[in-house]
């Protein structure tokens, strides 16, 4: 006998002596009562079932029919046989019921099959678009790398920017400072200027009266170097006039000068030497005189 076959009859046991009939739903609820588990299918429990009625009926008609009179073993016979009947009745109303239940359960496993394959596909299909979805998660991953290694190179250009702001800010500041003394330095040119301005109109309208004044003695002076001029060009022209007749005397006495040259000339063939010398140092002194 098996485990399985052990624990049914025992069970059936148990229901008989609480005054219940056997069967595949009180089995089962009796075993997983006692152990927690199901043990075996519903063929399987109906068998020992069926297996503990026979050697129920075996054992009542083997030890009771024995010692009792004939008419009451053949009554408990009779009653024994319409028990086995009844529950072989029992039985068959069963097995129709788990026929009936059987065919449910295997019309619910087709379903439930068809629901599988549909499942199937619709886990294939999720699976298909988990796996674009991993791959574009994997993307969106690059993507976040990139964009948080963009982020923290905006950060340090940021940081950088900011303490250039800083640095910015400082010399501004210290350029507002060296702006404000620029003005104070200006207003004090500027007022020193009002005051050189002033002075300088002053300066311009001596000036302009100087040079009036100037420019009337330039007028005067220059009128009178105008009649110097006037003057100066008058015996400019009388002294031309005379180099004029200077040159003219000149020219003849050039010629005059010439003509005794020749005729010095001319007396050297004729007359000795030292006549020719005292006549040639008289005209010689002539010629000076000339």
């Amino acid at each position: 006998m098996s485990d399985r076959q052990n624990l049914s009859w025992t069970a059936c046991d148990a229901l008989a002596a609480q005054g219940k009939k056997p069967s595949i739903g009180l089995v089962r609820e009796w075993t997983i009562a006692t152990t927690g588990a199901k043990k075996g299918s519903d063929g399987d429990v109906q068998k020992d079932i069926s297996e503990w009625y026979a050697d129920l009926l075996k054992l009542k008609r083997d030890k009771s029919v024995a010692d009792l009179p004939d008419a009451v073993a053949a009554l408990t016979r009779d009653l024994w046989r319409f028990a086995v009947e009844s529950a072989n009745d029992s039985l068959t109303a069963e097995r129709a019921s788990l026929a009936a239940e059987k065919i449910e359960s295997e019309k619910l496993i087709d379903l439930a099959q068809e629901d599988t394959l549909a499942a199937i596909e619709i886990a294939n299909e999720i699976k298909g678009k988990l796996t674009i979805a991993n791959a574009a998660l994997l993307g969106r991953d690059e993507q976040i790398k990139r964009l948080e290694e963009s982020l923290s190179e905006q950060r340090a250009i940021l940081l950088v920017k900011d303490e250039r702001i800083v640095g910015l800010i400082a010399d501004l500041g210290r350029k507002a400072e060296e702006h404000a003394a620029g003005l104070a330095e200006l207003d004090g040119l500027r007022k020193h200027s009002l005051l050189e301005i002033d002075r300088a109109r002053g300066e311009a309208k001596r000036w302009q009266a100087e040079f009036a004044r100037v420019e009337a003695e330039g007028k005067s002076a220059a009128h009178a170097y105008r009649e110097k001029i006037a003057a100066l060009e008058n015996d400019l022209s009388g002294a031309r006039g005379r180099l004029g007749a200077i040159e003219e005397s000149l020219a003849d006495a050039n010629k005059r000068v010439e003509a005794t040259q020749a005729e010095l000339s001319e007396l050297k063939f004729t007359n000795n030497t030292p006549a020719r010398q005292r006549f040639g140092s008289g005209k010689l002194i002539r010629r000076r005189k000339l």
